[in-house]
């Protein structure tokens, strides 16, 4: 079998998230198994310095123009560019290419070059299109995907769902189910004294469902008013949900975080984590929120019933601010079960340890080059 001996890694935008976790986790790992790592992407020094191996090489794509859709399109551009400047560079057979984000164009190159490629498809395509804020570009995007996924040599999925959604559309059996590569360790101790605490985390943004969860957060109150909601993350929604809370007239109970980078205090002092995404690709707020014994309630979407299994987990559907406000008063009242249930949930997340999920991507790659 041939051995990977450099990756060049398409990850054009880098931000604070779970899929840049796992592209750090997944990164640093194959440079200390000595595989060149060429990143291209819009990192900063600082963040170089903070979170990479010294040995991967990187290239920057980073726009000047600050104005966000532009800023994007620049970036993706740049990115493009330097991909094929670099093509034409190394003549390596043992070189792969992997895209992390914008798949579509790299996949033309890599057959432009005769290279092999794997794209990494986090997400549910068929609930991304259906819930996008775009729905007729998205549709195209979509059409685009059936076509050109088709030609990459392999495609990393890490979940069931989503796995499910491309087996649709792929001519050959492509997509292979690989875990994120996410936790450390797993946490021990199981006794922490919570408060009264409802927790959300995830970017402000309609796909992450906020409106539901604040929804949601209106009727439980009516249960037990002294409850607060902590939401953890940013972005545009921030402003219209935070109306929301003052049309609802519980400002008072909701509490704004912004962006935190160690959750771990969060989720020790919650009582529960509301999850109600509307599409994902393996939710690591849910492993990490179990890890640190916290029960969670979540939507189905992708990733979700991987995570906190259909016999104990607790689901609801899409949109439905009601439902998820019962179970949240349901779990409340009968809160020693909920925390049994998730201990019986917690026993199966060693799948997510960094080391072994990494070494089945390097072992996926080395099969794409065979």
């Amino acid at each position: 079998m041939k051995k990977i001996k450099e990756l060049i890694i398409l990850y054009p935008s880098f931000e604070k998230g779970g899929a840049t976790e796992n592209l750090i986790n997944f990164t640093n790992i194959c440079a200390e198994k000595g595989i060149k790592i060429y990143l291209i992407s819009n990192i900063t020094q600082r963040d170089k310095i903070k979170f990479f191996n010294r040995n991967i090489k990187f290239y920057n794509v980073k726009s000047k123009i600050t104005i966000g859709s532009l800023n994007r399109l620049i970036t993706s551009i740049n990115s493009i560019i330097t991909l094929f400047t670099l093509l034409k560079k190394i003549n390596n057979k043992n070189s792969l290419i992997v895209s992390f984000q914008s798949h579509i164009l790299p996949i033309i190159f890599s057959k432009i070059f005769k290279r092999k490629i794997i794209i990494r498809n986090s997400e549910d395509i068929l609930d991304a299109t259906k819930y996008a804020d775009y729905k007729i570009s998205a549709s195209f995007v979509y059409l685009l995907k059936i076509f050109f996924y088709n030609f990459s040599d392999g495609i990393i999925t890490n979940a069931i769902k989503a796995k499910n959604s491309l087996d649709k559309i792929l001519f050959k059996n492509k997509a292979k189910l690989i875990y994120n590569p996410y936790l450390k360790n797993i946490y021990k101790n199981k006794n922490n004294k919570r408060k009264k605490i409802i927790l959300s985390v995830g970017r402000l943004c309609k796909q992450k469902n906020q409106v539901t969860a604040i929804k949601a957060f209106a009727h439980f109150l009516n249960k037990f008013p002294d409850y607060k909601l902590v939401i953890i993350g940013h972005g545009k929604d921030e402003k219209k949900l935070r109306q929301l809370c003052l049309n609802l007239n519980i400002s008072k109970n909701v509490i704004f975080k912004g962006w935190v980078f160690n959750l771990k205090k969060y989720y020790l002092e919650a009582k529960i984590l509301i999850f109600p995404s509307l599409y994902e690709g393996l939710p690591n707020t849910l492993i990490e929120a179990v890890n640190y014994n916290l029960p969670c309630i979540s939507s189905r979407c992708s990733g979700a019933v991987d995570i906190l299994s259909n016999r104990y987990g607790i689901f609801i559907s899409n949109n439905q601010s009601i439902q998820l406000s019962n179970k949240m008063v349901d779990s409340i009242l009968n809160y020693k079960k909920t925390l049994s249930n998730t201990q019986m949930i917690k026993k199966k997340l060693s799948r997510f340890l960094i080391k072994p999920q990494v070494l089945k991507y390097i072992s996926f790659c080395n099969n794409i080059l065979d």
